[in-house]
């Protein structure tokens, strides 16, 4: 009897948890923590994306350990698109943002992935599995040579393979965000997070055989040198048997010990660019612009047409402000008399508040900061990406004028803070009827430029 127990014991050290993924699976039946992935599709010009990250964090925040989140920025493209990213959301059928999936699958009888059944789907998603992974790396950071092991098994005898991803993701990096849920349009500063640098795997995933049900791969990536390794995080996932969902279960471990990857980072919802009371935040407006685009829109009314003005420069760089490049871009709203007019009239428009302005005036800008709404003349400075334009720093004009003639625009204005601006243009200016003055700080180039 005595011999029976000590054979028990022997045994019990060579199977217990050798490093590398070496383990003897335990019995049929067993389950293990579940680890949920929540993959999110999104992109800096989403408007509503916004929104969506805010009911994404509503279920995250309330068990951040039971997730692995990655957000993949599918939505046109910015500098945080990854490579296989397209081809994820193409999988899944996300064809839009905002969306997200949970564990690669949707709630019952919905046809997309809208955040907003995230909620749901979470309460009708198990919290134990038959099968785990786990993870284990070292990272070098002076080559920034990321090496990550992923191991895992299965208490299921049908389980004789599995397909895994394996990901590196970044957060706490400070952007611009499209924003449509507020009455104040522009782009926002915003904190991106988890969002997936590197597919370390194929997107679509490795297939990894069972050996004795468990399986181990390895994989090295190197850190690009903008990334902040403190703020990155290994995100793995199997799915069974060589097919891409559901998922089986996730696991996540920040890429530097003893940081916690960027899961510190929390989501702080959006802000805008900053325009304080004290114009402009740093900086100053560029105090001499050569525009070399105008495009201009009419609204005729009773007794006097609104022309909503936009004229801009994308060739020339103005600023440089924390390594974004700025453009300059000016929007200015004028009052003339010539309804049904396809030519700007010629002549002075002075800036006054909307109050006192009356037909051959330019009207001053002006903020209300309870709605954040802006209208008015005002001098932005822009920053380009692909197709969209961010709003980065804008100045409202309240004093000076616009002179109009036969062969361009001069603007000589003074901004809320008292710097001067002055900006040229030269060449025709053809007006385009519109149902109502746009009353939108930024216009995407397709519509206006």
């Amino acid at each position: 009897m005595k011999k029976s127990y000590l054979l028990l014991a022997l045994t019990s050290l060579l199977f217990s948890c050798k490093p590398g993924g070496g383990e003897t699976p335990d019995p049929e039946g067993t389950t293990y923590p579940r680890v949920q992935l929540i993959e999110h599709f999104t992109g800096e010009s989403c408007g509503y994306c916004p929104y969506g990250m805010n009911l994404i964090n509503e279920v995250y925040s309330q068990n951040p350990d039971g997730y692995a989140w990655v957000s993949n920025h599918t939505y046109g493209t910015d500098e945080f698109t990854a490579q296989g990213s397209y081809a994820i959301a193409k999988k899944l059928g996300a064809t839009g943002a905002p969306a997200v999936s949970l564990n690669r699958e949707k709630l019952d009888g919905e046809l997309n992935y809208h955040p907003y059944y995230l909620a749901a789907m979470a309460q009708k998603q198990a919290t134990t599995a038959t099968s785990t992974v786990s993870l284990s790396r070292t990272y070098d950071p002076a080559t920034r040579e990321l090496k990550i092991t992923v191991s895992g098994k299965t208490s299921e005898t049908d389980i004789d393979s599995v397909m895994l991803t394996v990901v590196v993701t970044e957060s706490g990096m400070v952007g611009p965000q499209a924003d449509n849920m507020y009455s104040w349009a522009g782009w926002k500063k915003f904190r991106h997070t988890h969002a997936v640098r590197v597919y370390a795997s194929n997107a679509m995933g490795d297939g990894a055989v069972m050996k004795n049900r468990t399986f181990r791969k390895e994989y090295t990536v190197t850190l690009a040198d903008n990334w902040v390794a403190d703020n990155c995080e290994i995100v793995a996932w199997i799915t069974k048997n060589n097919t891409n969902w559901p998922v089986l279960n996730a696991a996540k471990l920040p890429v530097v010990e003893g940081t916690k990857g960027g899961e510190d980072i929390l989501y702080e919802g959006i802000e805008e660019y900053p325009v304080p009371e004290t114009y402009p935040e740093q900086g100053a407006p560029n105090l001499e612009s050569t525009l070399t685009t105008c495009e201009a829109y009419s609204t005729d009314y009773s007794d006097f047409t609104v022309v909503y003005l936009v004229l801009c420069n994308l060739d020339s760089v103005v600023a440089t402000i924390s390594n974004t490049r700025m453009y300059a871009y000016t929007e200015l709203y004028l009052l003339v008399a010539s309804s049904g007019s396809t030519t700007l009239p010629v002549g002075t428009y002075t800036f006054k508040d909307e109050a006192q302005a009356g037909v051959g005036d330019a009207i001053a800008g002006f903020r209300n900061d309870e709605t954040h709404t802006i209208d008015g003349s005002q001098f932005l400075w822009i920053y380009k990406s692909g197709a969209s334009l961010y709003l980065g720093r804008q100045w409202m004009l309240v004093s000076g004028n616009i002179v109009v003639t036969g062969e361009g625009v001069e603007l000589t204005g003074t901004t809320k803070n008292g710097s001067p601006v002055h900006a040229t243009y030269t060449g025709p200016v053809t007006l385009k009827k519109t149902a109502g003055a746009p009353q939108r700080i930024l216009k995407q180039p397709e519509q206006s430029l």
